[in-house]
């Protein structure tokens, strides 16, 4: 291989973070590795534009519920023309090259289906072919908005069907920002995924190995509904033992489940300590619980 200026191969890249939000992103192809890319990029917040004869159903979902812009049909310079991103996903080396060429020309931003995702977020490891029948543990950490939902959803996008565990309260308590985000979580969520509104994650990770993955979103709703359960904010004598054995058993079941399972959990303790005894108590919680689980992970 040829080298350039200080020793350094030819041709070596510049890694480049884009900011995405509200910017369009065109990306050419309706398969797998499209379907990747428009996850990541609607972590980033961009408006997304996906060229394709065909979707696949992950991507069609998406369409179908106005979460991205489609053109079904073959490729076109014009398609990116007011792009500030461009993304070659057809695995037709002649149609990619196109859109590189014609990227480059309008001075666009352009990335391949085997390069690296250009965008502020990224998507974790998804779901092999094949892998739904294998007993696999991932856990996705983040804080509040961070997006670790999405990209926990992403893994999953184009698997069948897939158990939903949704661990919070119920909607309709009297938080409005509460139904908001329930609202946007069902919005996003495909329909043929099955949902179950539960603190019983023990049986959904005790089903048998051939069932469907498992998507538990999230650990922290979970831990908050089952401290006050136990009797932790009430004066509950016997509240800290409760507590235990509850955590105890969610660790034990973590450990022996058959399932591929995707469990999602906020990072809390990392920044500004909490005012009251009883926040201080949940991050101390969820901190050692989040470090159990991961220690029994395949993938954090």
């Amino acid at each position: 291989m040829d080298e350039g200026r200080a020793g350094q191969p030819e041709g070596m890249t510049y890694p480049v973070s884009l900011r995405m939000q509200n910017r369009l992103a065109v990306v050419v192809g309706g398969g797998s590795a499209a379907a990747q890319r428009v996850a990541g990029l609607r972590v980033a917040g961009a408006e997304v534009l996906v060229i394709a004869p065909e979707l696949s159903p992950a991507l069609a979902d998406l369409a179908s519920r106005g979460l991205i812009a489609v053109r079904r049909r073959g490729y076109l310079a014009t398609d990116l023309d007011g792009a500030w991103l461009a993304l070659g996903c057809t695995n037709q080396a002649q149609v990619d090259a196109a859109v590189a060429a014609d990227a480059e020309r309008q001075r666009i931003w352009c990335v391949g289906a085997d390069e690296a995702v250009v965008a502020t977020a990224s998507v974790p490891g998804r779901l092999p072919a094949g892998a739904a029948g294998r007993p696999r543990r991932i856990l996705v950490l983040g804080g509040a908005r961070s997006g670790k939902s999405v990209n926990a959803e992403a893994m999953l996008a184009d698997h069948g069907p897939v158990d939903y565990i949704a661990t919070g309260p119920a909607p309709g308590a009297g938080d409005p920002e509460w139904d908001a985000r329930i609202r946007d979580h069902r919005r996003r969520r495909p329909a043929h995924w099955r949902t179950a509104e539960t603190l019983d994650v023990d049986r959904a990770l005790a089903a048998p190995q051939a069932c469907a993955p498992v998507l538990i979103d999230c650990l922290s709703t979970w831990l908050a509904r089952v401290m006050e359960d136990c009797g932790l904010w009430t004066g509950d004598p016997g509240a800290d033992l409760k507590l235990a054995a509850r955590l105890d058993g969610l660790i034990a079941a973590w450990q022996a489940t058959r399932r591929y399972v995707v469990a999602v959990s906020n990072e809390v303790g990392s920044g500004v300590v909490p005012a009251t005894l009883s926040g201080q108590r949940f991050r101390d919680e969820l901190g050692v619980l989040n470090a159990r689980i991961a220690a029994e992970c395949h993938e954090v």
